[in-house]
């Protein structure tokens, strides 16, 4: 569908209030991102920068597919890839860390980045353009690619999550499934041609295989926004779980906790991944 003017409006919004880390998911997990610097900790290592885990990992740069530098980190080896998109929000990459090197500890490689325009990215010239976000996804897809990752499963969490969905509509070469934690902004205008606009409309064009993640009682997405998700999912190969109110929204569905201890949901997404990633 044709990119609207206020598609343009909302998505600069969203970044704006991405950069200013107020609204949207950014605010939403007391967990994500928060950067300490613990004496094991090297100048300019992960760990300094995003907080533990204190676990391998590489702080880079990427390119967007078109061009834009984006921050990124990269872990893990291997040729299962995980892409992970961040939360709207202050956090950004940093939110992912921890799951991050869970994922890259049993096997995947991964790339976790700053959308434009937030945290250490890169704005282009001008302001983002309406497809900013997807061309942020693709350029870690290829990064993967060129790493050596041969199937590649996009993981998203709340806005992200949104995101994921609508990326895996027209999947790059390599990409073989799709999780979303937690998604919300489902009909927020994230993209533009040639992908739909919106999760909603990108439900009924999912052919990879998916995973939705809710919890109950979660304040940004019911359980029936998501079950209406999983229901329109055009995919053959398809999950929806369904978690306690106390688990939270987005990427508090798979983080450790302070005394260490990780949902069990955390087992469940890793299974998912490697299965589609096999």
């Amino acid at each position: 569908m044709a990119f609207r003017a206020t598609s343009a409006i909302m998505l600069a919004a969203a970044l704006a209030l991405s950069v200013a880390g107020c609204g949207g998911s950014g605010a939403r997990s007391a967990n994500a991102g928060t950067a300490t610097s613990p004496s094991s900790a090297l100048p300019g290592s992960v760990t300094e920068v995003c907080g533990p885990p204190n676990a391998p990992g590489r702080l880079t740069a990427i390119r967007a597919s078109d061009g834009v530098r984006l921050a990124a980190i990269e872990a893990g080896s291997g040729e299962r890839g995980v892409v992970l998109i961040p939360e709207l929000g202050a956090a950004g990459k940093c939110g992912w860390w921890d799951y991050a090197a869970y994922l890259a500890a049993r096997g995947f490689r991964v790339v976790l980045f700053d959308h434009r325009c937030t945290g250490e990215s890169s704005c282009p010239p001008g302001g983002t353009a309406p497809t900013g976000l997807t061309s942020d996804i693709q350029g870690a897809v290829t990064r993967l690619r060129q790493q050596g990752a041969t199937a590649i499963a996009l993981l998203g969490a709340s806005q992200g999550g949104a995101e994921a969905l609508i990326a895996a509509t027209l999947p790059q070469r390599g990409v073989t499934g799709v999780a979303a934690l937690s998604a919300d902004e489902l009909s927020a205008s994230l993209a533009a041609d040639p992908y739909p606009a919106t999760a909603l409309a990108a439900a009924a064009r999912l052919r990879l295989p998916v995973l939705f993640a809710v919890a109950k009682g979660d304040s940004y997405v019911s359980v029936q926004q998501t079950r209406q998700l999983y229901q329109e999912a055009g995919s053959r190969h398809k999950q929806l779980v369904i978690l306690g109110p106390e688990q939270g929204h987005g990427w508090d569905l798979v983080t450790a906790q302070p005394d260490g201890l990780r949902p069990v949901f955390s087992r469940t997404l890793v299974a998912f991944l490697r299965t589609v990633t096999s």
